[in-house]
């Protein structure tokens, strides 16, 4: 598996984010909400980018002798998350809502559709880059872009589309709003009531896909080690 075999699933991780994505929605459909909507978007966009720049510069920094320690990170590092999204979707499935259960949204939630543009932003970059979450998967593909490039552009290149990847979800919904129709703008408030209602069950799913991705591309580079050792 290559690097964007690596890449695309710690991407999705940040992007398939239910709840900050149910939130979104509920400014994006807030009346006057577009500009506090488009600001959250851009905040999280911007906040993509400074974790996993800053993170892939610090990777940077580690020797590119494509060592044993760096290989081996390579190969730990989608491992180790992996089984942890897995063992942590197997807990959130096992403490999931009754069928049929009302899911009472956080407080914050609620709160998100009278925030102001500026302020949105602000929340959009820091929920973006600090957490954990998102740290870690940063932090992960820091690692993967580093055993993949050893130049600068090559690494500044991946980081700007892997940013671009993990904030679809979030610039999605805004642009289809601003530029869509009627329909457009139905569709997202089926989609929100949609994400509201079953929540839970998507975050345990994707929780779940994720990590069983993630340990897929250990074994692979796994694998891909092995071969090239023999060889």
């Amino acid at each position: 598996m290559g690097e964007w075999g690596q890449l695309l699933p710690l991407a999705l991780t940040i992007a398939l984010s239910p709840l900050p994505l149910a939130g979104l929605l509920l400014m994006l459909l807030a009346p006057d909400g577009f500009k506090a909507a488009a600001g959250f978007s851009i905040g999280w966009f911007l906040g993509v980018l400074m974790s996993a720049t800053l993170l892939a510069l610090l990777s940077s920094l580690l020797p590119h002798d494509r060592s044993a320690g760096t290989r081996a990170l390579q190969v730990a590092v989608p491992l180790v998350l992996g089984v942890a999204l897995i063992v942590l979707g197997l807990v959130q499935w096992h403490d999931r809502p009754a069928r049929g259960a009302e899911v009472p949204l956080p407080r914050w939630l609620n709160a998100l559709d009278r925030l102001s543009p500026a302020r949105a932003t602000i929340i959009g970059v820091g929920y973006a880059a600090f957490r954990p979450k998102n740290l870690v998967m940063a932090a992960a593909a820091g690692v993967v872009i580093l055993g993949a490039h050893s130049d600068p552009t090559g690494i500044l290149l991946s980081v700007a589309l892997f940013t671009a990847l993990a904030s679809i979800t979030m610039l999605g919904p805004v642009l289809a709003y601003a530029f869509g129709g009627p329909r457009v703008r139905a569709w997202l408030v089926r989609l929100r009531m949609w994400l509201v209602q079953h929540m839970p069950l998507i975050t345990v799913v994707t929780v779940l896909l994720l990590g069983v991705f993630l340990v897929l591309a250990g074994l692979s580079a796994l694998a891909g080690q092995l071969l090239g050792w023999r060889a």
